[in-house]
């Protein structure tokens, strides 16, 4: 039942983080919501179905912004596999492990984004802007806000989602 929910509240993620989320916007940071919720998700289901979570809104995403369709996917396939991996090892997710997850999972999905996008040649740099320039700027204006916004607003979502999940599967997960 997950991969099919994954499609409508994807898009609806997507379209939120288009219109309304922007505008709370500080210095270009916003919450991530689809990746937010992929992670969300992924930490209490299958490896697969944080993949397809992962690429439904990844691609909701990007086909709303105006970044290369694929790069959301990128960062939240590395990102969720990095959860397989380590979920593992946890006993519960609690307030350490959410904050342990998102904190590295956005740093790791906005680098790639933001490296994605640099070497695109959709995106020339402006004029007189280098690379470093580029990059620190990008850093420091959306990346790093970004992240703060993540870490603030997995907990109400994470929340959601276990409602969601532990109501479609009358509380066995894992």
């Amino acid at each position: 039942m997950g991969y099919f929910l994954s499609i409508p509240i994807m898009m609806i993620a997507a379209a939120l983080q288009a219109t309304l989320l922007p505008q709370i916007a500080i210095f270009g940071g916003i919450p991530d919501l689809p990746f937010l919720l992929t992670l969300a998700w992924a930490l209490n289901s299958p490896l697969e179905e944080g993949i397809v979570w992962a690429f439904v809104g990844g691609i909701a995403k990007d086909s709303l912004s105006a970044s290369p369709l694929g790069t959301s996917v990128i960062g939240a396939l590395l990102v969720v596999f990095g959860i397989h991996l380590v979920r593992r090892q946890l006993y519960s997710v609690g307030l350490f492990s959410l904050i342990w997850m998102t904190l590295p999972g956005s740093l790791i999905h906005q680098g790639v984004m933001l490296g994605l996008v640099l070497i695109s040649p959709l995106r020339p740099l402006a004029p007189g802007q280098g690379l470093v320039s580029a990059i620190l700027q990008s850093v420091t204006y959306v990346i790093l806000p970004t992240i703060v916004y993540n870490l603030a607003f997995i907990f109400p979502v994470y929340w959601l989602v276990r409602r969601l999940q532990t109501g479609l599967t009358g509380g066995a997960t894992r």
